[in-house]
């Protein structure tokens, strides 16, 4: 790697964000990478598997491959930020210094990954883009997302951030996610003010936004509002 090249190559795609929220603390911490967006309109499915599984077995972006520790390869989002956290952030910038703290910080990442990701993710899957419409399990992951939302909401109204006072990967591993609430009939401001606010204070640093570049917003139209579709009730019964 020469003095020019990019420290990191991040396999990402446009639309992820479980990909974005690895960016944006690259970009907090100030280290260089280089996105490689999958495209999907130029390869299947099945012919990127066959070459990305070398890379991660799970076919799942983001990967991040560090060239300074001889092409290094880590994949899972929560497992790439930690990896990250653990080398390079040598001023504890985004990662404390006490182990206690660390617990906490920890115990956010982990209903992140496990509860907030996955469930919106599935709200998102089951309004856009399952081959048929099913009202309930689109409200189930709506409503999940929703007491997801109303214990960060809790958790959050006499703190300005999650753990010891400062940000922290804890806090930018939700960003990438609730930016996309509305699309899940979710209004942040109206609904969650106190987590509005959250997102507000992240999206305003320079290295959120730099590592937001780009990304794009889905803009779909849910599976109930598209031509085709003759469903008396249906968005009533979803929204």
């Amino acid at each position: 790697m020469t003095a020019t090249e990019a420290q990191f190559t991040l396999h990402t795609h446009v639309t992820c964000p479980a990909a974005f929220k690895v960016a944006h603390v690259l970009s907090l911490l100030n280290l260089t990478y280089n996105p490689i967006y999958f495209d999907s309109t130029s390869i299947s499915r099945h012919e990127k598997l066959k070459w990305f599984a070398k890379l991660n077995p799970n076919g799942r972006s983001p990967v991040l491959i560090d060239h300074a520790q001889n092409d290094h390869v880590v994949w899972e989002s929560t497992a790439i930020l930690l990896y990250l956290v653990t080398l390079y952030d040598t001023e504890n910038t985004l990662w404390p210094k006490d182990v206690f703290e660390q617990s906490k910080v920890n115990e956010w990442l982990m209903l992140q990954a496990s509860g907030q990701g996955p469930t919106i993710g599935q709200a998102f899957w089951f309004g856009y883009w399952h081959h048929e419409v099913l009202p309930s399990a689109y409200k189930r992951y709506v409503d999940e997302t929703k007491r997801i939302l109303n214990v960060l909401e809790n958790w959050l109204k006499d703190k300005k951030w999650l753990v010891g006072g400062k940000m922290s990967i804890a806090d930018v591993s939700y960003y990438s996610w609730y930016e996309e609430a509305y699309l899940v009939d979710v209004d942040l401001a109206k609904e969650f003010p106190t987590v509005h606010t959250w997102m507000e204070t992240m999206g305003a640093i320079p290295e959120i936004v730099k590592g937001s570049v780009g990304r794009e917003m889905i803009k779909p139209k849910k599976i109930w509002e598209r031509d085709g579709y003759s469903l008396a009730g249906t968005t009533s019964s979803v929204g």
